[in-house]
């Protein structure tokens, strides 16, 4: 007699991915998703509370698992310059091989009111981590002499992270080329050094 094997809850966020990435959070149903991931409703219900929480949890684990591979790609690095190429590349990492997931994660932050859940505003704090993670590095790097000072700190992180996610969002969109460690080398490169032949008066 063949077992009942529950998917793991990795297993169920995949599958729900998969449905959302295919009608957009307003257009998946309920019923939608319980074909998509082998869950019963009560099930569904039990352990994500509703279609909403099932949508932010997908959410906060594009957060959480992109963060993880950032500090677990610095990890070892010396230095603010390497450790801002590695936590790139971690990210670079996360989004080739998420790439349903990084789609919804993109289009939820542009999303219209109703488009998302209203509680999607609570995983904010999970969008910190990120920021709060290069922001580190970067006064570190004011600190040691590394960075200039005549910048604010936040807004460098905002350049960073910008830089980085728009060369992630070109490649979800054209497909062209890899994100590569290389390639987050280069972004880093030119923002930390610009693209002038001599200095801009």
């Amino acid at each position: 007699m063949k077992k009942d094997v529950k998917p793991t809850r990795e297993a169920v966020l995949d599958s729900a991915i998969a449905a959302f990435g295919r009608k957009g959070y307003a257009g998946t149903s309920v019923s939608d998703i319980v074909q998509a991931t082998g869950l019963s409703k009560p099930t569904l219900y039990y352990y994500f509370g509703s279609k909403e929480g099932l949508f932010c949890a997908i959410l906060e684990s594009a957060y959480d698992g992109s963060a993880r591979r950032m500090e677990e790609n610095m990890h070892g690095a010396d230095g603010c310059y390497d450790k801002l190429v590695e936590a790139a590349t971690g990210l670079f990492e996360f989004a080739s091989a998420h790439q349903d997931l990084m789609r919804l994660v993109f289009s939820s932050m542009f999303a219209a009111p109703g488009e998302i859940p209203a509680q999607a505003v609570m995983i904010q704090p999970k969008r910190r981590l990120i920021v709060n993670m290069i922001l580190k590095l970067i006064q570190e790097g004011q600190k040691d002499g590394t960075l200039s000072r005549d910048h604010r700190a936040d807004e460098i992180v905002q350049a960073y992270l910008g830089a980085v996610s728009q060369q992630i969002r070109m490649w979800l969109l054209l497909q062209e080329g890899t994100l590569t460690r290389a390639r987050a080398a280069r972004v880093v490169k030119l923002l930390f050094e610009g693209a002038a032949a001599k200095p801009l008066s």
